[in-house]
Protein backbone atom coordinates (compact mmCIF):
# COMPACT_ATOMS: atom_id res chain seq x y z
CA UNK A 1 0.00 0.00 0.00
CA UNK A 2 2.99 2.46 0.28
CA UNK A 3 4.79 1.92 -2.24
CA UNK A 4 1.14 2.42 -4.54
CA UNK A 5 0.65 5.53 -2.65
CA UNK A 6 4.31 6.83 -2.73
CA UNK A 7 4.16 5.89 -6.74
CA UNK A 8 0.73 7.72 -7.28
CA UNK A 9 2.19 10.75 -5.17
CA UNK A 10 5.12 10.70 -7.75
CA UNK A 11 2.68 10.51 -11.05
CA UNK A 12 0.85 13.66 -9.34
CA UNK A 13 4.11 15.56 -8.97
CA UNK A 14 5.53 14.84 -12.42
CA UNK A 15 1.53 15.38 -13.72
CA UNK A 16 2.09 18.94 -12.14
CA UNK A 17 5.41 20.18 -13.51
CA UNK A 18 5.27 22.44 -16.46
CA UNK A 19 5.65 21.17 -19.91
CA UNK A 20 6.13 22.74 -23.81
CA UNK A 21 3.08 22.89 -25.82
CA UNK A 22 4.16 21.04 -28.85
CA UNK A 23 6.30 17.36 -28.43
CA UNK A 24 8.98 17.32 -30.55
CA UNK A 25 9.86 13.80 -32.54
CA UNK A 26 12.97 12.14 -33.72
CA UNK A 27 13.87 8.83 -35.30
CA UNK A 28 15.88 5.99 -34.18
CA UNK A 29 16.76 2.37 -35.09
CA UNK A 30 18.07 0.84 -32.73
CA UNK A 31 16.92 0.83 -28.68
CA UNK A 32 20.37 1.99 -27.48
CA UNK A 33 20.27 5.50 -26.51
CA UNK A 34 22.38 7.62 -24.48
CA UNK A 35 21.83 10.63 -22.34
CA UNK A 36 24.53 13.47 -22.15
CA UNK A 37 24.37 16.96 -20.18
CA UNK A 38 26.67 19.76 -20.99
CA UNK A 39 30.42 20.51 -20.44
CA UNK A 40 31.14 16.61 -21.26
CA UNK A 41 28.78 15.88 -18.22
CA UNK A 42 27.81 12.39 -17.21
CA UNK A 43 27.00 9.66 -20.38
CA UNK A 44 23.75 7.85 -19.20
CA UNK A 45 22.99 4.79 -21.48
CA UNK A 46 19.22 4.68 -21.89
CA UNK A 47 17.07 2.07 -23.83
CA UNK A 48 13.70 2.93 -25.23
CA UNK A 49 10.77 1.06 -23.86
CA UNK A 50 7.46 1.77 -26.67
CA UNK A 51 5.50 0.10 -24.11
CA UNK A 52 6.15 3.09 -21.43
CA UNK A 53 3.82 5.73 -21.14
CA UNK A 54 6.13 7.69 -20.61
CA UNK A 55 9.63 6.56 -19.71
CA UNK A 56 10.67 9.16 -17.05
CA UNK A 57 13.97 10.19 -16.50
CA UNK A 58 14.81 12.59 -13.29
CA UNK A 59 18.25 13.97 -12.70
CA UNK A 60 19.11 17.06 -9.77
CA UNK A 61 20.32 20.80 -11.13
CA UNK A 62 19.89 23.53 -9.19
CA UNK A 63 19.84 25.65 -12.09
CA UNK A 64 18.44 25.13 -15.62
CA UNK A 65 20.28 22.62 -17.25
CA UNK A 66 20.85 21.65 -20.69
CA UNK A 67 21.16 18.19 -21.60
CA UNK A 68 21.57 15.99 -25.06
CA UNK A 69 19.58 13.09 -26.00
CA UNK A 70 21.41 10.56 -28.92
CA UNK A 71 19.73 8.15 -30.60
CA UNK A 72 21.98 6.05 -33.26
CA UNK A 73 20.63 8.27 -36.17
CA UNK A 74 19.39 11.57 -34.75
CA UNK A 75 19.29 13.95 -31.56
CA UNK A 76 17.64 16.32 -29.61
CA UNK A 77 18.79 18.93 -26.66
CA UNK A 78 16.91 20.77 -24.59
CA UNK A 79 16.92 23.09 -21.53
CA UNK A 80 14.89 21.95 -18.19
CA UNK A 81 14.79 24.25 -14.66
CA UNK A 82 14.26 22.66 -11.59
CA UNK A 83 10.74 21.72 -11.27
CA UNK A 84 10.51 21.56 -15.10
CA UNK A 85 9.71 18.48 -17.88
CA UNK A 86 10.55 18.40 -21.30
CA UNK A 87 8.04 15.72 -23.44
CA UNK A 88 9.20 14.48 -26.52
CA UNK A 89 8.88 11.11 -28.79
CA UNK A 90 11.39 8.81 -30.27
CA UNK A 91 10.30 6.77 -33.40
CA UNK A 92 11.98 3.61 -33.65
CA UNK A 93 12.21 1.60 -36.93
CA UNK A 94 9.60 4.00 -38.13
CA UNK A 95 6.36 1.87 -36.20
CA UNK A 96 6.69 2.60 -32.46
CA UNK A 97 6.22 5.75 -30.56
CA UNK A 98 8.80 5.78 -27.59
CA UNK A 99 6.93 8.45 -25.05
CA UNK A 100 9.79 9.97 -23.27
CA UNK A 101 10.07 12.75 -20.57
CA UNK A 102 13.08 14.50 -18.77
CA UNK A 103 12.25 15.63 -15.29
CA UNK A 104 14.65 18.18 -13.49
CA UNK A 105 13.64 17.34 -9.62
CA UNK A 106 11.68 20.45 -8.29
CA UNK A 107 14.18 22.60 -5.38
CA UNK A 108 13.57 21.48 -1.71
CA UNK A 109 12.69 24.00 0.44
CA UNK A 110 13.03 22.82 3.85
CA UNK A 111 13.73 26.39 5.06
CA UNK A 112 10.31 27.06 4.67
CA UNK A 113 9.55 24.80 8.27
CA UNK A 114 8.60 26.27 11.52
CA UNK A 115 10.24 27.06 13.85
CA UNK A 116 14.10 26.83 12.81
CA UNK A 117 15.97 23.41 13.53
CA UNK A 118 18.76 21.30 14.02
CA UNK A 119 19.52 18.09 15.15
CA UNK A 120 23.10 17.01 16.70
CA UNK A 121 24.09 13.44 16.09
CA UNK A 122 27.03 12.15 17.12
CA UNK A 123 28.95 9.95 14.19
CA UNK A 124 32.30 7.69 14.50
CA UNK A 125 35.55 8.72 12.49
CA UNK A 126 36.86 5.37 11.50
CA UNK A 127 40.56 4.28 10.91
CA UNK A 128 39.24 3.97 7.27
CA UNK A 129 38.03 7.56 7.24
CA UNK A 130 34.54 6.40 7.34
CA UNK A 131 31.90 8.80 8.80
CA UNK A 132 29.60 5.97 10.91
CA UNK A 133 26.00 7.22 11.60
CA UNK A 134 23.64 5.04 13.81
CA UNK A 135 20.27 4.16 12.22
CA UNK A 136 17.23 2.41 13.06
CA UNK A 137 15.57 1.18 9.95
CA UNK A 138 11.69 0.12 9.99
CA UNK A 139 11.64 0.82 13.48
CA UNK A 140 13.22 -2.65 14.42
CA UNK A 141 16.68 -2.77 12.90
CA UNK A 142 19.66 -1.10 14.29
CA UNK A 143 22.50 -0.66 11.62
CA UNK A 144 25.52 1.48 11.31
CA UNK A 145 25.86 3.23 7.76
CA UNK A 146 28.51 5.67 6.26
CA UNK A 147 27.66 8.97 5.14
CA UNK A 148 28.43 9.33 1.29
CA UNK A 149 28.00 12.76 -0.41
CA UNK A 150 29.31 10.54 -3.66
CA UNK A 151 26.26 8.56 -3.76
CA UNK A 152 22.15 9.08 -3.49
CA UNK A 153 19.33 6.94 -2.09
CA UNK A 154 19.78 4.33 0.94
CA UNK A 155 22.17 1.08 0.01
CA UNK A 156 22.58 -1.90 2.37
CA UNK A 157 24.94 -4.82 1.81
CA UNK A 158 23.85 -8.30 0.84
CA UNK A 159 25.01 -9.57 4.06
CA UNK A 160 23.56 -6.84 6.15
CA UNK A 161 20.22 -7.33 4.45
CA UNK A 162 20.26 -10.67 5.25
CA UNK A 163 21.67 -10.76 8.73
CA UNK A 164 20.68 -7.69 10.51
CA UNK A 165 17.16 -6.67 9.25
CA UNK A 166 13.79 -8.47 9.00
CA UNK A 167 13.55 -7.77 5.10
CA UNK A 168 13.84 -11.16 4.10
CA UNK A 169 12.11 -12.66 6.75
CA UNK A 170 9.09 -13.24 4.81
CA UNK A 171 10.73 -15.65 2.20
CA UNK A 172 10.27 -19.15 2.56
CA UNK A 173 13.33 -21.10 3.59
CA UNK A 174 15.85 -18.21 3.65
CA UNK A 175 15.69 -18.42 7.53
CA UNK A 176 16.37 -21.81 7.56
CA UNK A 177 19.53 -21.64 5.13
CA UNK A 178 16.86 -23.52 2.62
CA UNK A 179 16.61 -20.74 -0.11
CA UNK A 180 18.78 -18.07 -1.30
CA UNK A 181 17.80 -14.88 -0.63
CA UNK A 182 15.72 -12.70 -3.10
CA UNK A 183 17.13 -9.36 -3.22
CA UNK A 184 14.29 -8.19 -5.90
CA UNK A 185 11.92 -9.40 -3.62
CA UNK A 186 12.77 -7.43 -1.06
CA UNK A 187 10.38 -5.05 0.66
CA UNK A 188 11.73 -1.69 -1.53
CA UNK A 189 10.03 1.39 0.95
CA UNK A 190 11.12 1.57 3.99
CA UNK A 191 11.49 4.36 6.78
CA UNK A 192 14.89 5.45 8.24
CA UNK A 193 15.21 7.10 11.78
CA UNK A 194 18.48 8.56 12.73
CA UNK A 195 18.49 11.03 15.86
CA UNK A 196 15.11 13.00 15.82
CA UNK A 197 14.87 12.63 11.70
CA UNK A 198 12.50 9.99 9.73
CA UNK A 199 12.80 9.50 6.59
CA UNK A 200 9.62 7.38 5.49
CA UNK A 201 9.08 5.65 1.72
CA UNK A 202 12.88 4.59 1.35
CA UNK A 203 13.89 2.26 -1.64
CA UNK A 204 16.83 0.13 -0.30
CA UNK A 205 19.54 -0.72 -2.88
CA UNK A 206 21.71 -4.02 -1.89
CA UNK A 207 25.43 -3.70 -2.91
CA UNK A 208 28.29 -6.25 -2.65
CA UNK A 209 30.26 -3.77 -0.08
CA UNK A 210 30.53 -0.85 1.95
CA UNK A 211 32.86 0.84 4.65
CA UNK A 212 34.49 -1.40 7.01
CA UNK A 213 32.57 -1.57 10.12
CA UNK A 214 29.31 -0.60 8.25
CA UNK A 215 25.86 -1.78 6.96
CA UNK A 216 25.77 0.45 3.87
CA UNK A 217 25.45 3.91 3.18
CA UNK A 218 23.42 6.98 2.81
CA UNK A 219 23.61 9.35 -0.07
CA UNK A 220 23.83 13.45 0.13
CA UNK A 221 20.19 13.31 -0.93
CA UNK A 222 18.86 11.87 2.01
CA UNK A 223 19.25 15.75 3.58
CA UNK A 224 18.11 17.48 -0.09
CA UNK A 225 17.43 20.78 1.42
CA UNK A 226 18.64 21.33 4.41
CA UNK A 227 22.30 22.15 5.51
CA UNK A 228 24.72 19.46 6.94
CA UNK A 229 27.00 20.36 9.65
CA UNK A 230 30.77 17.92 9.35
CA UNK A 231 32.59 18.59 12.49
CA UNK A 232 35.38 16.26 12.59
CA UNK A 233 36.88 17.57 15.44
CA UNK A 234 34.45 16.54 17.69
CA UNK A 235 32.69 13.59 15.40
CA UNK A 236 29.42 15.59 15.18
CA UNK A 237 26.68 15.40 12.16
CA UNK A 238 24.54 18.73 12.64
CA UNK A 239 21.80 19.07 10.59
CA UNK A 240 19.81 22.39 9.98
CA UNK A 241 16.31 23.74 8.12
CA UNK A 242 18.08 27.15 8.08
CA UNK A 243 21.62 28.32 7.15
CA UNK A 244 23.80 29.13 10.38
CA UNK A 245 25.98 31.87 10.88
CA UNK A 246 29.10 31.48 9.22
CA UNK A 247 32.55 32.28 10.23
CA UNK A 248 34.96 33.86 7.77
CA UNK A 249 37.83 31.68 8.94
CA UNK A 250 35.79 28.74 6.14
CA UNK A 251 36.59 28.87 2.55
CA UNK A 252 32.74 29.08 0.27
CA UNK A 253 32.92 27.49 -2.80
CA UNK A 254 30.11 26.39 -5.48
CA UNK A 255 28.35 23.01 -5.78
CA UNK A 256 28.39 22.23 -9.51
CA UNK A 257 25.96 19.37 -10.21
CA UNK A 258 26.29 16.72 -12.90
CA UNK A 259 23.98 14.11 -13.13
CA UNK A 260 22.70 13.33 -9.32
CA UNK A 261 25.85 14.09 -7.51
CA UNK A 262 28.06 17.31 -6.86
CA UNK A 263 31.21 18.34 -7.46
CA UNK A 264 33.75 21.59 -6.56
CA UNK A 265 36.59 22.88 -8.18
CA UNK A 266 40.37 22.73 -7.04
CA UNK A 267 43.58 23.60 -8.09
CA UNK A 268 47.05 21.05 -8.45
CA UNK A 269 50.19 21.71 -8.44
CA UNK A 270 52.49 19.34 -10.05
CA UNK A 271 56.14 20.16 -11.07
CA UNK A 272 55.43 23.94 -10.76
CA UNK A 273 52.33 24.24 -13.43
CA UNK A 274 49.01 24.53 -12.09
CA UNK A 275 45.88 22.17 -13.03
CA UNK A 276 42.15 23.30 -12.00
CA UNK A 277 39.25 20.76 -12.38
CA UNK A 278 36.27 19.61 -10.93
CA UNK A 279 36.63 16.90 -7.97
CA UNK A 280 33.70 14.90 -6.98
CA UNK A 281 33.00 15.53 -3.28
CA UNK A 282 32.87 12.27 -1.83
CA UNK A 283 33.04 10.91 1.65
CA UNK A 284 32.35 7.93 0.26
CA UNK A 285 35.91 7.27 -0.73
CA UNK A 286 38.26 6.48 1.80
CA UNK A 287 41.40 7.82 0.02
CA UNK A 288 42.55 11.54 -0.86
CA UNK A 289 42.34 12.15 -4.54
CA UNK A 290 41.32 9.59 -7.19
CA UNK A 291 42.68 11.50 -10.23
CA UNK A 292 40.86 10.76 -13.84
CA UNK A 293 42.78 9.42 -16.33
CA UNK A 294 40.96 11.59 -19.34
CA UNK A 295 41.44 14.67 -17.81
CA UNK A 296 45.08 13.78 -17.24
CA UNK A 297 45.55 13.20 -20.66
CA UNK A 298 44.17 16.17 -22.10
CA UNK A 299 45.62 18.15 -20.06
CA UNK A 300 49.00 16.91 -20.14
CA UNK A 301 49.54 15.38 -16.57
CA UNK A 302 53.19 14.74 -16.35
CA UNK A 303 53.77 10.69 -16.51
CA UNK A 304 56.95 10.67 -14.11
CA UNK A 305 55.36 11.11 -11.13
CA UNK A 306 57.43 9.52 -8.14
CA UNK A 307 55.20 6.13 -7.39
CA UNK A 308 54.58 5.60 -3.65
CA UNK A 309 52.82 2.36 -4.23
CA UNK A 310 50.46 -0.38 -6.37
CA UNK A 311 47.44 -1.82 -5.26
CA UNK A 312 44.07 -3.30 -5.98
CA UNK A 313 40.77 -1.43 -5.28
CA UNK A 314 37.27 -2.37 -4.87
CA UNK A 315 34.09 -0.77 -5.78
CA UNK A 316 31.00 -0.94 -3.98
CA UNK A 317 29.84 -4.04 -6.58
CA UNK A 318 32.98 -5.77 -5.91
CA UNK A 319 34.78 -5.09 -8.77
CA UNK A 320 38.61 -4.72 -8.92
CA UNK A 321 40.85 -2.53 -10.49
CA UNK A 322 44.27 -1.56 -10.48
CA UNK A 323 45.72 1.66 -9.06
CA UNK A 324 49.00 3.40 -8.95
CA UNK A 325 49.76 6.10 -5.66
CA UNK A 326 51.63 9.01 -6.66
CA UNK A 327 53.07 11.60 -4.93
CA UNK A 328 51.07 15.11 -5.03
CA UNK A 329 52.95 17.77 -4.83
CA UNK A 330 49.78 20.50 -3.68
CA UNK A 331 46.10 20.76 -3.73
CA UNK A 332 44.45 24.62 -3.46
CA UNK A 333 40.78 24.42 -2.18
CA UNK A 334 39.41 27.48 -1.75
CA UNK A 335 41.73 29.47 -0.03
CA UNK A 336 43.21 26.75 1.67
CA UNK A 337 46.65 24.41 0.45
CA UNK A 338 47.40 20.98 1.76
CA UNK A 339 50.95 19.86 0.29
CA UNK A 340 52.19 16.35 -0.18
CA UNK A 341 49.42 14.00 -1.03
CA UNK A 342 49.54 11.12 -1.90
CA UNK A 343 46.83 10.43 -5.13
CA UNK A 344 45.26 7.10 -6.92
CA UNK A 345 46.04 7.15 -10.63
CA UNK A 346 43.58 5.53 -12.38
CA UNK A 347 44.24 2.81 -15.06
CA UNK A 348 40.71 2.28 -16.16
CA UNK A 349 37.77 4.54 -16.69
CA UNK A 350 36.46 6.32 -13.81
CA UNK A 351 33.35 5.19 -11.44
CA UNK A 352 32.19 8.41 -11.60
CA UNK A 353 31.31 7.85 -15.18
CA UNK A 354 32.01 11.44 -16.01
CA UNK A 355 35.15 13.61 -16.08
CA UNK A 356 36.32 14.46 -12.91
CA UNK A 357 38.75 13.77 -10.64
CA UNK A 358 37.35 12.36 -6.98
CA UNK A 359 38.46 14.10 -3.73
CA UNK A 360 37.97 11.63 -0.70
CA UNK A 361 37.61 11.73 3.09
CA UNK A 362 41.40 11.47 3.86
CA UNK A 363 41.62 14.54 2.45
CA UNK A 364 37.57 16.47 3.42
CA UNK A 365 38.29 15.24 7.30
CA UNK A 366 41.42 18.05 7.40
CA UNK A 367 38.49 20.63 7.21
CA UNK A 368 34.93 20.88 9.26
CA UNK A 369 32.52 21.09 6.56
CA UNK A 370 28.83 22.69 5.79
CA UNK A 371 26.93 21.46 3.15
CA UNK A 372 24.35 24.13 1.75
CA UNK A 373 22.25 22.18 -0.09
CA UNK A 374 19.61 25.10 -0.13
CA UNK A 375 21.64 27.66 -1.70
CA UNK A 376 24.20 24.81 -3.28
CA UNK A 377 27.64 26.25 -1.56
CA UNK A 378 30.28 24.18 0.62
CA UNK A 379 32.17 25.45 3.23
CA UNK A 380 35.57 24.12 4.31
CA UNK A 381 37.84 25.35 7.33
CA UNK A 382 41.23 23.65 8.20
CA UNK A 383 40.62 21.36 11.62
CA UNK A 384 43.51 20.26 13.90
CA UNK A 385 43.68 16.85 11.24
CA UNK A 386 45.28 19.24 8.66
CA UNK A 387 48.76 17.81 8.95
CA UNK A 388 47.79 14.15 9.80
CA UNK A 389 49.62 11.30 8.14
CA UNK A 390 47.54 10.16 5.19
CA UNK A 391 46.42 6.84 5.18
CA UNK A 392 48.51 5.99 2.29
CA UNK A 393 51.90 7.45 3.16
CA UNK A 394 52.01 5.18 5.95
Amino acid sequence: MNKLIFLLLLFLCIQALPAQSKMPIIKASSKATYIMEEKGGIKDEWYLDPAARPDVFVFKNPKKKRIFFYTDIDSISMEIAPGERFDFVVLLNEKDSCFTQFVNKPLVKKYLEKPPSHDTIPFILTDYNNLKLKVCLNSTDTLFLKFDSGATGLRLTHEAIAQKTKLLAAQKGVKEGTAKPNYKQMQTYNCLEMGNFRWDSLRIIPVTLSGQGTDGRIGWDIFDGRIVEIDYEKQLFIVHNRLPKISKKYSKLEMEYVGMLFCIDAIQKINRKTYKNRYLFDTGYQRSIMLDSTLMREQNFPNDLKIIKKTIMKNGRGEEFPVITVNNEALTIGKFTVKNIPAQKLTVSNPANFKTHILGNDVLKRFNTILDFQNYYVYLKPNSLVNAPYSDAK
